[in-house]
């Protein structure tokens, strides 16, 4: 039973700390009183720890963190534009903030800066005044350039009121601004600008300008962009597209014309265009402007994962991922040698990096260790047959290899027994992707063996590379890991074309299970020892004695009664000895003889 409760208490801890990551905990380590440094860093920390389990007090934190700094800012119309779309789109994925998600919306929106068109209303450019109102009654819109004004009739009695279009009669093509008057409304209304464009046959509904609240309000004509503050009337390509992907996933449509219109478009503008526009034209110029080594830029780490993340799961991303794990520090965050919060979370936050339970690079994720997968970039076709066995679309115009036709002769690669249509099998090709090396390597029909085939490079039935042999056989190279029941030595696998690798054996999986199988026994011996250690302990099987090492036992000796104590003396001087009574005799004797003797001599 006890055994059972130790087993039960790790079984616990592991669940636990099942979800947790290094760098998750990376992060998490670094927030302070609930944020992390600034607006930017603290949103894109909760997006990535949003992702993980266990960290759902620091995202509530750091949620309310945002909602405050937003809710201050906005009050003066301080707030920084950029750091703000990144803090409403934070709060609108992680969810339940869907009031400050709103009110944030709306300012993001009006906080745009006007490049004044001159636009008259025509069929495929109409101008409204939406009216949100729960009472009836009336508005006027004016023009003061010209001094005239129209009435606004608002009716609920269809049970929403109807837009009201504004026609050219008050808008010209020298107004860049009308008034709407709202006051004699007995409730507050929601006030509105939208612009409809049909573009290429498709009808689009932008909304220019939106008010909470007002019964007055100036609405402004041209097209939108946006700078670093707050109205700045300057106009910046990298703030608007964050702006503009922000209000297209929070529902609140802003007009891109003023960003399509740009001549020098970066590469992160033309991963927001193509989110909100969905045109191909940026997707393709994305591809070609992507380093072959799985990065964009000058090796710019935040522009890379900021693309991934916009583009995924879409093929133009393949080799990102190990670009980026070869930029990871070994304490778990980006980038080394001097790692920082809004890159570690914007990584975290895209997943842009290989990761799997064994640690080995997974191109195209299929949970198949690279060094034991027949098709690494997930392209269809088999590595030893594959162009580049590490781009699914080498000629990037966003079909995978194996989908593609290269020969065009109606078969796919991946279904093409000669791919380069130079009449020769792909397994008999010297190079299947080059008509023009189609010398077989096939035997000669008659029976005698071509020398020149013997050595030469092959695919065998399993898609895997061999050798010819001297009768024409395709043998499997040992030792390359393929299949994956081919055991051979540590070999390097590549991380993204830097010069970054690392090891992996062929044999990785059977070694991982072996090492964990005998690391749970070593556990479970342990646990047995110590637990039944413990148990024998309490049962008093087994008595525990602690301190220093007794020495050996005297001989045993019988008790006896002691004496009582004497009251100490003081030593003092003896008293003199008294004479033995034979003593005493000697000395009368003496004394009368010499007595005798006076008597004696006295007489003479």
């Amino acid at each position: 039973m006890y055994k059972k409760g130790i087993l039960l208490f790790i079984l616990i801890i592991l669940i636990g700390t099942a979800g947790a990551s290094s760098e998750a905990d990376w992060i998490a380590d670094r927030n302070t009183q609930g944020s992390w440094g600034n607006i930017r860093e603290t949103a894109y920390s909760i997006l990535a720890l949003d992702k993980e389990q266990g960290y759902e007090n620091l995202v509530l934190n750091g949620s309310r963190s945002l909602i405050i700094s937003l809710e201050n800012c906005m009050l003066t119309n301080s707030c920084n534009v950029k750091d703000t779309a990144v803090a409403v789109l934070a709060l609108h994925e992680v969810g339940n903030n869907a009031n400050i998600v709103n009110t944030a919306g709306t300012w993001l929106l009006n906080s745009r800066s006007i490049v004044f068109t001159g636009e008259l209303p025509t069929a495929s450019n109409q101008w409204f005044v939406q009216v949100v109102s729960s009472v009836a009654g009336s508005c006027v819109l004016t023009n003061y350039d010209l001094d005239s004004s129209l009435g606004v009739s608002i009716d609920t009695s269809q049970g929403y009121v109807p837009w009201f279009n504004v026609d050219s009669g008050i808008l010209t093509s020298t107004t860049s601004s009308l008034n709407l008057d709202c006051s004699s409304l007995g409730s507050t209304p929601v006030l509105s600008l939208i612009n409809k464009k049909d573009v290429s046959g498709v009808e689009n509904y932008f909304i220019k300008q939106e008010e909470h609240g007002k019964k007055n309000i100036t609405v402004s004509f041209g097209d939108p962009c946006w700078g670093a503050t707050y109205r700045s009337g300057s106009c910046d390509t990298e703030t608007t597209g964050y702006v503009l992907y922000t209000l297209n996933k929070i529902g609140k449509s802003g007009d891109p014309s003023w960003l399509v219109g740009q001549s020098n478009l970066g590469l992160k503008e033309k991963a927001f265009l193509f989110k909100v526009t969905n045109d191909n034209q940026y997707l393709t110029s994305l591809a070609q402007e992507k380093n072959s080594a799985g990065f964009w830029g000058t090796a710019d780490l935040t522009t890379t994962v900021l693309i991934y993340n916009l583009l995924k799961p879409n093929s133009i991303i393949s080799g990102v991922d190990n670009w980026v794990a070869s930029r990871r520090h070994n304490d778990g965050c980006w980038p080394k040698p001097n790692c920082n919060v809004e890159q570690t979370a914007l990584v975290m936050y895209g997943g842009s990096y290989t990761s799997s339970s064994s640690g080995c690079p997974d191109l195209d994720g299929d949970n198949t260790c690279d060094s034991d997968d027949s098709d690494i970039d997930g392209d269809g076709l088999l590595n030893g047959i594959d162009n580049n066995s590490r781009n699914p679309d080498t000629n990037n115009n966003g079909v995978l290899d194996g989908d593609d036709d290269y020969d065009r002769d109606g078969f796919v690669n991946k279904e093409d027994s000669d791919i380069d249509g130079d009449g020769v099998d792909n397994e008999d090709d010297r190079d299947p992707w080059d008509e023009t090396v189609g010398i077989t390597t096939r035997n000669d029909p008659s029976g005698d063996s071509d020398a020149s085939s013997l050595g030469n490079i092959c695919t065998t039935a399993e898609g895997c590379e061999g050798k010819r042999d001297a009768i024409g056989q395709c043998i499997d190279v040992s030792g390359d890991g393929c299949p994956v029941s081919d055991t051979s030595s540590r070999g390097e696998v590549d991380l993204g074309g830097t010069g970054t690798t690392g090891t992996s054996t062929s044999g990785s999986s059977d070694e991982g299970r072996s090492v964990l199988f005998w690391s749970l026994m070593v556990l479970l011996m342990l646990i047995i020892l110590f637990g039944g250690g413990f148990l024998a302990y309490k049962k008093g099987l087994l008595k525990l004695k602690f301190g220093n090492k007794p020495g050996p036992q005297a001989k045993y000796t019988p008790r006896l009664n002691q004496s009582k104590p004497q009251n100490y003396q003081p030593r003092v001087a003896s008293t003199p000895r008294k004479k033995p009574g034979i003593v005493s005799s000697i000395e009368k004797d003496l004394d009368q003889s010499m007595k005798d003797l006076e008597r004696l001599l006295g007489k003479k």
